[in-house]
């Protein structure tokens, strides 16, 4: 084995940790934009369908396009289920369930870090690289709706909450106390 391959082995836990740990700190309690959550319920399902139209040709990677924004779709539903959401006179919070977050982000990250060793070895190994491997594998498509699909289903779920929330300071509940 090369050295460089064996760094690499090396590296790989430490990239995992990091990017879990980053994630970790990214699911606290978040202050709501609407603009992201417009921008993430309008964007995520375009780049599913932009994933749907290059793999025309494919049925398997179609099906399983198909599987995964299903399945992402129902964890986004549960993971708003599992939500912390405030209104508070500070404005709109809200808390995702860590769990169901992070392993959907770390499947996909997982899967890419895999792919990515899988070519670096194809390189190292001096086997030519297919022309047509930018293709989706039938499990890298299944992973990367399922994160699309609850993405984008937790956007909309945080809109359609935040719509039929009316800020505390226009309830009336933030008046000073009158004098004594």
């Amino acid at each position: 084995m090369e050295k460089t391959t064996l760094v690499l082995l090396l590296l790989v836990p430490l990239m995992v940790w990091r990017i879990y740990s980053r994630l970790k700190r990214l699911m606290t309690r978040t202050e709501l934009h609407l603009w992201r959550a417009y921008a993430a319920a309008v964007a995520l399902p375009l780049a599913l369908g932009a994933a749907a139209a290059s793999a025309l040709g494919a049925p398997l990677v179609l099906g399983a396009l198909a599987l995964g924004a299903a399945a992402g779709v129902g964890l986004g539903l549960w993971s708003m289920k599992l939500s912390r959401l405030e209104n508070t006179a500070e404005g709109f919070f809200y808390t995702p369930n860590l769990h169901i977050g992070l392993i959907v982000s770390m499947l996909f990250i997982g899967r890419l870090l895999y792919r990515g060793f899988e070519l670096y070895l194809q390189m190292h190994s001096g086997e030519l690289v297919p022309p047509n491997n930018s293709q989706l594998t039938p499990l890298t498509a299944l992973l990367l709706a399922i994160v699309l699909g609850y993405y984008a289903s937790y956007a909309v779920q945080l809109i359609r909450w935040r719509r039929g929330q009316r800020p505390v300071a226009a309830l009336g509940l933030d008046l000073p106390l009158p004098p004594l």
